[in-house]
């Protein structure tokens, strides 16, 4: 308890003293802030009752340091003598790590190893550290009462069936555990999808990489990505990864390996890169890039699950040394292995895994003497969606970045960036779409007031533009009738005379003494303005129609590329039939209270004729549409002007004026 004490003294100093200092005879050990706020988090899960809990902790982060002080914590508080832990590894690595640890920790623990030819005295031992596939064999010589507490470390891993296995040997593999199950990983995430459910029932506490470099417990990373033009789209998953042989198809190639070795060449000049771990697909893989790195005089070397184990170590102590530039491997240093010294890793090996991606970029991360940054090369193309790379870490689409020795902190301002621009569109979307609620509103309320042959009067493909202009004009917008639909709008359709639109880019209104006016539109080359052209048409007599072969003789009136002059002269034109020595006292204008009152039974009738005629022949998929119900809606309410209007387009256009009024319909009575 006196240690303890110490111990706890230690941890409430504010500075961060590394992990080992003396004191005495005996050696003190400070644990990180996070690493005793872990601990206590699980001390208080236990005691809650919830028995099957994870530990999320990022690579260097020190999970193998928080489960020893973890294992030390419970045997206290169990309050009895011989309290017994197994600490479950898969990699000869992690047992040794485990080891080493809790010896350097608590000397005075009988720590004691099941693994290949190691095997322990379970009576006489305080910590069993076990490989699985050795206890999966030798569960026999364990009672499930031997152990009072199991730690699985990488258990990422634990809902294989060997896992599972031992859990149920031990009773461990349901809630209703009566010991205490803890995993430990960085990152709880299955590749083959398998619920983690079935061993860890509460992650009870998280720390990730982000955090960790933030709180300058892990170095800074500067992160490149480099765009190889990878095609991946033919390469097949396996276990919620590509599978390997068709990956190392696509990526081992003589171009792709040529821009690894440039890009290395290139960060080396820049950086002075002294410790480059390469993550590569295969063993041909890496050993097509280590010839390739050799033949430019770099000492490059790699390990694979087949190397010895005596060169494999040999291999890591050179690179921790410093005597082997590039340490190649193809998945062997994702886990358990401490290479802190590492000030670059470069990623060859694209993949869907988030876990596999935190592992490898995890390898570089831990703080070391020799390096302020860890540079991270992603060999990535654009094209892969799916594919994870460091920004999808951070909540960054990486189809949508390039990074360039981009820091965390970069990358988290791109992210905040992001959501504020996010943020920014959801609020103008929302806008637009109340905007265009009201819109709708407000033209549905101009549709009511207006007639769907005035609706005639203005060009447009569609009624979007119309509607766009109308309510435009509807709230003031002086831009409204800036443009020639707004004009058309302006000067026809709200103009006080009856103007009725006979062709695409023709307008008349009729006048007394069989006379009546057109204007015409001629559309400008080249984006030069359209100009309109004002004629008096006057009615010829019967037989001199005939003598002469036309209907109407014309008279230019005038012509301008602004439709506001044109129809300011149509008072002159109706002021001079008026003086005229035939002149009526007939009111032109289309408020007229004639207009106004219902059609008669025959105008109705012939207006009724001409639509239905129109329809059977039309092509017209908007006039199609019309339904005999739209018809009789507007026959109803059609009055003496409309009526005469439309009659009145007719003698001029048969056809264009009711296909234009059908298009009206639709959209009026919808």
């Amino acid at each position: 308890m006196v240690l303890i004490a110490k111990i706890r003294a230690v941890n409430a100093s504010p500075l961060r003293i590394p992990f080992l200092v003396t004191a005495g005879a005996k050696r003190l050990i400070s644990l990180r802030p996070y690493q005793e706020e872990c601990i206590e988090k699980c001390v208080q899960s236990i005691n809650q009752g919830q028995k099957r809990i994870g530990v999320s902790l990022a690579t260097g982060g020190g999970k193998t340091v928080v489960f020893a002080n973890l294992v030390d914590r419970l045997r206290l508080l169990s309050g009895r003598g011989q309290h017994r832990t197994l600490i479950l590894v898969h990699r000869r690595e992690l047992a040794l790590q485990a080891c080493k640890v809790l010896k350097t920790f608590f000397p005075q623990y009988n720590v004691q190893v099941e693994m290949g030819r190691l095997h322990c005295d379970i009576e006489s031992a305080n910590v069993i550290v076990a490989s699985l596939q050795s206890l999966v064999r030798r569960l026999d010589n364990y009672s499930p009462n031997d152990i009072d507490l199991l730690v699985i470390d990488e258990a990422h891993h634990a809902a294989a069936n060997s896992y599972i296995k031992v859990l149920k040997h031990f009773g461990a593999d349901t809630s209703k555990t009566r010991i205490p199950v803890i995993g430990f990983s960085a990152t709880f995430e299955r590749a083959d999808s398998k619920a983690l459910s079935s061993v860890i029932d509460e992650i009870v506490y998280h720390r990730g990489i982000i955090e960790m470099i933030d709180d300058k417990w892990l170095c800074e990373g500067r992160f490149t990505t480099v765009d190889v033009r990878l095609d991946l789209a033919g390469v097949s998953s396996t276990a919620g990864d590509f599978n390997i042989d068709g990956l190392s198809r696509v990526v081992n190639t003589r171009e792709i390996n040529n821009v690894v070795l440039h890009t290395y060449l290139q960060k080396k000049e820049e950086h002075n890169l002294r410790s480059t771990l390469l993550f590569g697909c295969d063993i041909k893989h890496i050993r097509d890039l280590q010839a390739l790195f050799q033949n430019h005089n770099i000492n490059a070397q790699f390990v694979t699950g087949k190397t010895r184990q005596s060169e494999r170590d040999a291999i890591v102590e050179e690179f921790k040394l410093g005597k082997i530039e590039v340490l190649m491997n193809c998945g062997i240093f994702t886990e358990g292995t401490d290479l802190p010294n590492a000030d670059s890793i470069f990623l060859c090996r694209p993949t869907r895994s988030r876990s596999l991606l935190v592992q490898m970029i995890g390898r570089g991360l831990r703080l070391h003497h020799s390096k302020d940054f860890c540079h991270i090369v992603d060999f990535v193309d654009a094209s892969n969606v799916g594919v994870v790379s460091f920004p999808t870490l951070a909540g960054i689409d990486t189809t949508d970045v390039r990074l360039d020795e981009v820091t965390i902190q970069e990358l988290k301002q791109m992210k905040e960036d992001m959501v504020l621009r996010e943020e920014e569109v959801k609020v103008q979307q929302q806008k637009d779409r109340d905007n265009e609620q009201l819109a709708h509103q407000k033209f549905k309320e101009l549709l009511e007031r207006c007639s769907a042959f005035d609706l005639t009067l203005t060009t447009f493909e569609d009624f979007q533009s119309f509607h766009k202009q109308t309510i435009l004009a509807s709230n003031g917008v002086a831009s409204a009738y800036s443009s020639e639909v707004g004009k058309e709008m302006k000067y026809l359709k709200d103009s006080p005379y009856p103007w009725v639109r006979f062709a695409r880019d023709g307008w008349a209104m009729p006048l007394d003494q069989g006379h009546h006016i057109r204007i015409y539109k001629e559309t400008g080359k080249n984006d030069a303005p359209s100009t309109y052209a004002m004629k008096l048409y006057t009615e010829l007599p019967y037989t001199v129609r005939q003598e002469l072969g036309m209907r109407f003789k014309s008279h230019n009136v005038k012509k301008s590329d602004d439709l506001g002059v044109i129809t300011a002269v149509v008072d002159n034109v109706i002021k001079d039939l008026k003086s005229g020595p035939a002149a009526s006292v007939k009111s032109f204008r289309k408020y007229a209270p004639w207009r106004l009152t219902s059609a008669t039974s025959k105008q109705r009738a012939l207006v009724d004729a001409k639509i239905r005629k129109v329809l059977s022949k039309t092509e017209s998929k908007s006039a199609s549409s019309l339904s005999p119900a739209q018809v009789d809606k507007y026959l109803a309410g059609l009055t003496k002007g409309e009526a005469s209007n439309l009659l009145f387009a007719c003698s001029i256009a048969p056809i264009y004026p009711l296909k234009a009024l059908c298009k009206a319909l639709v959209y009026k009575f919808t």
